[in-house]
C-alpha cells in the first residue's frame, strides 16, 4: 500500500505545478506527517522534489525530470500506441500520426522491435446507420485547429433550431463517448461547446485567427460544460436494471443497495433525452428527486398514454 500511494503521489506531482502536503494528505486519505515521510523517501530514491514557501508554496518536481523510457512495459507501450492509433482514426491528425511513428521507431524491448497490437481498441465515431459525418467533421475541425483557420458550421441545437456559425476551434473534447469542439463563436461573441453529432456540415475557411487565452486543463471541463443545463438526480433502481444503469451512469454512481432496490445519484444534463431515458426503464426506475423531473416524466408518460388512447 505504501509504495502504491508513493507512485500515485509521483504522478500527481508530475501532472501539477505545485501541491501542498495537506492537499496530498486529503487526496490519498493519509496524514500530513505520512506525506512528509513519503516525500523524503522519494527524494532519497532520486526524484528531484522541490519545495516552495509562502502562500503559493508547495511541492513540485523539477522541470528537467523525466520518467525513463523503460518505465513502460511492453504491454503498456502497446496499449498507448493502440489508443493513439484508434483516436487518430477519428481525428486524422498529422501530429498524432508523427508521434505514433516516433514512438514505434524508438521503442525496443530486449533488443528487438516491439510488436504492436492496435486492434484491441476501436473508437467508432459513425452512427448506427453507418454515417461517417462525425468523423468527417472532426477531420475538418482538427485540421483547422492546427492551421488556426475559422470554420463555418451549420448547427442544430437541442430545440431543433438550425444556425450557421463561424467559429474559431481551439480544442476537441471526448466526453462520455461523445465528441465536442470548444470554440469561440463569432455569432455569439463568446466561447461555446458544440456537440459534433449536431453539426450538419463544416467547412474550413481561409481566414486565420489568433488563439484566445483560455485554460485547457482537465479541471476546467466542468466549467466549460457549465452552460449546459444539469440537475443532481437521485434514483431508485430495481436490481433487474442494474447492468443497464451501470452502463449508463457508471458503477460508481450506485452508492447503496436495499433488498431488490439500488440507489443511484448523478449530475445529468437536464433535457428531453433524460426524460426519455428514464421513461425507457418503465417501472424499473423511480425518481426520488428533484420534484420537477418527477413531474416532467409524469407529464411525458401521460402524453404517451394519451397518444395510444386516441
Amino acid at each position: 500500500m505504501k509504495y502504491e500511494v508513493m507512485i500515485k503521489i509521483l504522478f500527481l506531482l508530475l501532472s501539477r505545478d505545485k501541491v501542498t502536503a495537506k492537499y496530498i494528505a486529503d487526496r490519498f486519505d493519509i496524514s500530513v506527517r505520512t506525506v512528509m515521510r513519503y516525500i523524503t523517501a522519494m527524494s532519497l530514491a532520486g526524484v528531484p522534489i522541490m519545495s516552495g514557501v509562502g502562500r503559493s508554496g508547495g511541492f513540485y518536481i523539477s522541470e528537467s525530470f523525466r520518467l525513463p523510457a523503460s518505465f513502460l512495459t511492453e504491454n503498456e507501450f502497446n496499449r498507448v500506441i493502440a489508443t493513439l492509433t484508434s483516436c487518430n482514426e477519428q481525428l486524422c491528425s498529422e501530429e498524432i500520426n508523427s508521434a505514433i511513428e516516433k514512438l514505434s521507431a524508438t521503442s525496443k524491448v530486449g533488443g528487438k522491435s516491439v510488436n504492436l497490437f492496435c486492434g484491441n481498441l476501436i473508437i467508432d465515431g459513425s452512427s448506427w446507420i453507418g454515417n461517417d459525418n462525425v468523423k468527417n467533421v472532426l477531420s475538418v475541425i482538427e485540421t483547422a485547429i492546427e492551421k488556426c483557420l475559422t470554420v463555418i458550421i451549420k448547427y442544430i441545437d437541442r430545440q431543433g433550431a438550425e444556425t450557421e456559425r463561424e467559429i474559431e476551434p481551439h480544442v476537441v473534447i471526448l466526453k462520455q463517448g461523445a465528441w465536442y469542439v470548444y470554440a469561440y463563436c463569432r455569432l455569439r461573441k463568446g466561447f461555446r461547446i458544440f456537440k459534433i453529432s449536431r453539426v450538419v456540415c463544416a467547412d474550413a475557411t481561409e481566414t486565420t485567427f489568433i488563439r484566445r487565452e483560455t485554460d485547457f486543463s482537465a479541471d476546467k471541463l466542468a466549467d466549460w460544460f457549465g452552460e449546459l443545463p444539469t440537475e443532481y438526480v437521485d434514483l431508485e433502481v430495481d436490481k433487474s436494471a442494474k447492468a443497464d444503469v451501470e452502463e449508463w451512469l457508471g458503477v460508481d454512481a450506485v452508492y447503496k443497495t436495499n433488498g431488490d432496490k439500488l440507489y443511484v445519484s448523478a449530475t445529468l444534463p437536464y433535457d428531453g433525452w433524460l426524460i426519455s431515458r428514464i421513461l425507457g426503464y418503465g417501472r424499473k426506475v423511480r425518481i426520488l428527486s428533484p420534484d420537477r423531473l418527477r413531474q416532467d416524466v409524469k407529464t411525458s408518460a401521460t402524453e404517451v398514454l394519451n397518444l395510444y388512447n386516441e
